[in-house]
């Protein structure tokens, strides 16, 4: 019998506007239609946690994942997820998280580099979700909130081997998410997917327990440290459970990626 795999989407962006990690809200809902409709469950992070440590990995589990913490993610994303019964993490930065109400009825969305320009010049809440709206879907048990480190400049640490800074940014932006949301965080996915075993080294001894890089692959107990994670393309539902199919087999992932990378 073959072993089975857990499937990880890596999304960014939900939104009308944009092509660079984004999804458009249509493509979003289709979807999310099909795996209520295929009978796909959706996860949180104890719960693929759990799923993916068994004996036997159930099938047709996936779990949905989403970087950076955009107020997108809560305007397009959050009701679609809700209104189909659905779940995912968002990895969120918290430097970039402001403590304020601001009303999104005019929200105006913004493409991945424009939206990136304004977070990093310190225009955190026209494009970077609010603590009260993380604990608003942290309560519905919509979205898990999970770590993205305190800042985006980790990267920048691992590359330079500042790894007391690393250790002190993992720490801190894990330990403010568990303070602001009164939840323990297990898990954390790499700001551009850098990391190296030192700085996994160090996620594992300040309590993390999953790691989440953003490689292409199949997903099992054994590699809990490094899980790969499928970009998820601007397209509906078809295209998602074709690639679905492949992810849930590590016997078929290792053949499809052999294929797209010729190796």
């Amino acid at each position: 019998m073959f072993k089975k795999s857990i499937p990880v989407l890596m999304y960014h962006h939900v939104s009308p506007v944009g092509s660079e990690l984004n999804v458009t809200p249509e493509h979003f809902e289709d979807q999310i239609k099909l795996l209520r409709s295929r009978g796909w469950k959706t996860l949180s992070g104890e719960e693929f946690l759990y799923a993916i440590q068994q004996t036997r990995i159930p099938k047709k589990h996936v779990l949905l994942t989403f970087d950076d913490g955009f107020a997108d993610n809560y305007v397009y994303a959050y009701p679609i997820l809700k209104k189909y019964g659905m779940k995912a993490i968002l990895f969120v930065t918290t430097s970039m998280i402001q403590d304020t109400d601001i009303p999104r009825a005019n929200f105006v969305p913004h493409p991945h580099r424009e939206a990136w320009h304004l977070a990093t010049t310190g225009k955190y809440t026209e494009v970077m979700c609010t603590w009260n709206e993380l604990k608003e879907m942290q309560d519905s048990m919509v979205f898990d909130i999970q770590s993205h480190g305190m800042t985006h400049n980790i990267p920048n640490l691992i590359g330079e081997k500042k790894y007391a800074e690393l250790r002190e940014d993992l720490y801190a932006g894990k330990k403010i998410l568990e303070n602001r949301l009164t939840k323990k965080v297990y898990h954390h996915a790499w700001p551009k997917g850098i990391y190296d075993s030192e700085g996994v080294d160090i996620a594992i001894n300040i309590g993390f327990k999953v790691l989440y890089t953003t490689e292409r692959g199949a997903n099992t107990a054994q590699n809990l440290t490094r899980i790969k994670r499928l970009p998820v393309k601007n397209n509906g539902g078809k295209w998602l459970s074709s690639k679905l199919k492949i992810y849930s087999s590590p016997f078929l992932t290792s053949i499809y990626l052999s294929i797209r990378t010729g190796v």
